[in-house]
């Protein structure tokens, strides 16, 4: 055995966070939403009646989705371009910025008038639009086949499906539906993360 077999070898015992690991807590995490849910208000213009429940619930599902988005990139599913580091930075930069949005939520509810605030709240439906531009680079990186390709357009049509039956059938009809595809998108997408082989866990 060379040494740089036996080199190769050493790393890949002292690598914890492995994309495998990464696809996992993105399938566990993925249901928090409607575990946060649970502790909103009935009403939407209300404040949460549990809001450390229902805060947390929030950021560990987008901790589990930024577990994904990492997986992904270090598996290159996007592509390997300029481009898809740009697309990786910016659904960072979203998660990040959505995740606060829950804790400023129950930390620092006196920051809800605050533009702060709106930039938080605006960065929830942002990260998952843009899942739209992360399906579509999926499609054209080739790395995917089949059913993998399908996840991210789950998550990322979720709310404009929400916004057409909430005009059709009302809110309270609708109101199920953006939480069963986000949770059902990043659960399979987590599983087509814990699925795939890269070439330093082969």
């Amino acid at each position: 055995m060379s040494v740089q077999q036996m080199v190769l070898q050493d790393s890949r015992k002292q690598t914890f966070i492995t994309n495998r690991t990464l696809g996992a807590v993105g399938m566990i995490l993925s249901p928090m939403l409607v575990f946060g849910w649970l502790f909103h208000a009935p009403q939407p213009d209300q404040p949460p009646a549990y809001p450390f429940w229902a805060s947390l619930g929030g950021f560990l599902y987008l901790l589990g989705a930024t577990a994904s988005a990492t997986a992904m990139r270090n598996l290159r599913v996007t592509g390997s371009g300029t481009g898809a580091k740009v697309l990786y930075v910016v659904q960072a930069v979203g998660l990040f910025l959505a995740m606060w949005f829950d804790i400023l939520g129950y930390a620092a509810p006196r920051l809800r008038e605050t533009t702060l605030f709106f930039i938080t709240d605006m960065a929830y439906p942002f990260s998952h639009m843009l899942m739209n531009i992360v399906g579509i680079a999926i499609i054209r990186a080739g790395v995917w086949r089949g059913w993998r390709r399908i996840p991210a357009f789950l998550v990322g049509l979720a709310l404009p499906l929400f916004f057409g039956l909430m005009a059709i059938v009302g809110h309270e009809k609708a109101g199920f539906i953006f939480p069963l595809m986000v949770t059902t998108g990043f659960f399979t997408l987590g599983l087509a993360i814990f699925t795939t082989k890269s070439d330093k866990e082969n």
